[in-house]
């Protein structure tokens, strides 16, 4: 008989199994509001768990700020005072290097200077006696031409005086030639 059962059993199975069916939906029920309860109150949790992680975070980035700042100002400084000695010395060994280098050229260059120097001298002295002579040229022109200018007006003058002297004494001439021809006649 196990196979088939009576009406009124199978009712109270039904029955049993609805009652079951009807709790464990009333359980399911509960659990879910009690998961949905916890999930809510979990994530208000975590909510606050992470701002407050996120304000330890930034207080603890902040000190490590604090201290770290004047660290790293100590190594800035370390390395800018290692890097300005190195600066010195290479200018130093810059100016070295310079130097020998100017006295090395220097020679060299004063001779260039010197013989740029001498040509320059000596085109301006070419210049100057061109000039000087051409200025004493023209002065003793000058001198000459007021001199035989001088000259001139006095010999002009002699020569007049000669000429008139000349002419008198052709006239005499002529005179006496005159006179003796007229004698001889």
């Amino acid at each position: 008989m196990g196979l088939i059962m009576n009406s009124d059993e199978q009712i109270r199975l039904a029955q049993e199994s609805f009652r079951t069916i009807t709790e464990l939906k009333e359980k399911l029920k509960r659990l879910t509001e009690h998961v949905e309860s916890r999930k809510e109150s979990l994530e208000e949790e975590i909510e606050e768990n992470l701002h407050e992680a996120i304000g330890n975070a930034r207080d603890c980035l902040e000190r490590v700020q604090e201290n770290i700042n004047p660290k790293i100002e100590s190594i800035i400084r370390e390395r800018l005072n290692i890097l300005k000695i190195k600066m010195d010395r290479f200018t130093e060994e810059g100016l070295d290097t310079l130097h020998k280098e100017i006295d090395k050229q220097t020679p060299i260059l004063m001779q260039k200077v010197l013989d740029e120097v001498d040509g320059l001298v000596e085109s301006k002295l070419i210049m100057a006696r061109n000039e000087l002579s051409k200025m004493v040229g023209q002065k003793i022109q000058n001198a000459v031409n007021a001199v035989v200018s001088d000259y001139k007006s006095e010999i002009n003058k002699s020569f007049v005086q000669l000429r008139v002297i000349g002419f008198a004494a052709f006239g005499f001439a002529l005179l006496a030639l005159g006179l003796s021809i007229s004698a001889v006649l």
